[in-house]
């Protein structure tokens, strides 16, 4: 689908149900800015592939049914999918219910979609268009296909899993988790000159090498802005730290290296020799903070605190027969170990607690939680 007029032909038949199931397609794997590429919709039987490339911002007259908490809306793994929609059509989606936390809290061995499809309907779905170009035109009918599968069995799992979670009294545990991801949208990926400091290979490095590493991480970062294409296509690490260790003597030299070749030294030789140029005679340091008794004293007491609350978690993850993941989210417990909150008012504004969580947690939390010591507080 890829005209306005189709579209609203399509939303018109969206509202007259109360169950639709939606997936995201991206070009994540051959773009540094990912994008919304395919957006699949199925309502009962019928399954729709929408081209949001063709359509622009025609498409954000979807965003009115998204964000109606009155109609449920099924996907598998959201997670990434409520960022590509609020990213690229303004839409926070409300109604949400995850087909994958379902699985997750019903205690599921195996969560993955491809399997579930297996095991409920005997479908074996094909691995070779897991990672298309999705932003590449025509899409061929092998991946509209496959395109159509990620959807079509979604309002009869939603079915059968929603009637699990009722059977085994799971539902207000899922409905708090559906409402947390709905809230918590991952941000999308930011531009990152600093991530050359992470790298497993400049632990070893000295300052020149440090330097060099430095100019082509920044080179890359760049690049792969400029180019629109994920930074590993640009250039791996791994020779990154090679060429930042050995730098090469000339152009020749540099095609010769692992990882780049004549065609990625022709295309960017001269660029890169620039990025070493740079360097030459610069000494970069990744700073070591010193730390004074007091302040190794408070890291120490924090450190402990957030293990005896993950300690808390697993006993009571346990105790529920829950995945400990469901049971509180880990960006939740990291606030609760950061504020070490004493009151139910302070817990609530360090983590939302949802009604499941309060009646469940809430208690023998806040008993934990009173017994943590305070890391400013001097022994």
């Amino acid at each position: 689908m890829d005209s306005p007029g189709a579209l609203q032909d399509a939303i018109d038949a969206w509202r007259q149900a109360d169950l639709i199931g939606i997936d995201c397609e991206s070009n994540s794997f051959f773009a540094y800015r990912e994008r919304l590429c395919l957006l699949q919709v199925t309502v009962g039987e019928t399954d729709w592939v929408v081209d949001p490339i063709a359509l622009g911002d025609e498409l954000k007259a979807i965003n009115p049914l998204l964000e109606d908490p009155e109609l449920i809306t099924v996907l598998h793994s959201a997670e990434y999918d409520l960022m590509l929609l609020k990213q690229d059509l303004g839409a926070e989606l409300r109604g949400l219910f995850d087909t994958q936390v379902a699985m997750t809290l019903l205690q599921y061995e195996r969560t993955g979609l491809a399997h579930l499809l297996s095991e409920s309907y005997g479908l074996e779905v094909s691995k070779k268009e897991q990672r298309s170009d999705w932003g590449k035109r025509p899409l061929t009918e092998s991946q509209i296909a496959y395109a159509r599968t990620d959807t079509h069995y979604l309002p009869d799992l939603y079915r059968r899993l929603h009637a699990e979670l009722l059977e085994q009294n799971m539902m207000a545990a899922a409905e708090g988790e559906f409402r947390r991801l709905e809230a918590e949208i991952l941000p999308p990926r930011e531009p990152n000159y600093e991530g050359w400091r992470k790298m497993k290979q400049a632990r070893k490095m000295n300052g020149e090498e440090l330097a060099r590493l430095k100019e082509l991480f920044v080179w890359r970062e760049k690049t792969a802005q400029k180019i629109d294409k994920p930074v590993f296509r640009v250039m791996a690490n791994e020779t990154l730290a090679e060429l930042a260790q050995r730098p090469p003597r000339d152009m020749r030299d540099l095609a010769g290296r692992k990882g780049v070749g004549w065609p990625k030294a022709k295309r960017n030789g001269d660029a890169i020799l620039d990025a070493l140029g740079k360097a030459k005679g610069v000494e970069v340091e990744i700073p070591v903070k010193r730390v004074d008794p007091a302040e190794r004293r408070r890291r120490k007491v924090r450190r402990e605190n957030y293990e005896a609350l993950r300690g808390w978690r697993k006993s009571m993850a346990d105790e529920l027969n829950l995945p400990s993941e469901r049971l509180m989210h880990r960006r939740h417990l990291e606030e609760i170990a950061k504020r070490l909150p004493r009151t139910r008012e302070s817990l609530l504004q360090a983590a939302p607690l949802n009604d499941w969580q309060r009646e469940h947690l809430e208690e023998s939390l806040l008993a934990l939680l009173a017994e943590l010591p305070d890391p400013d507080q001097k022994p």
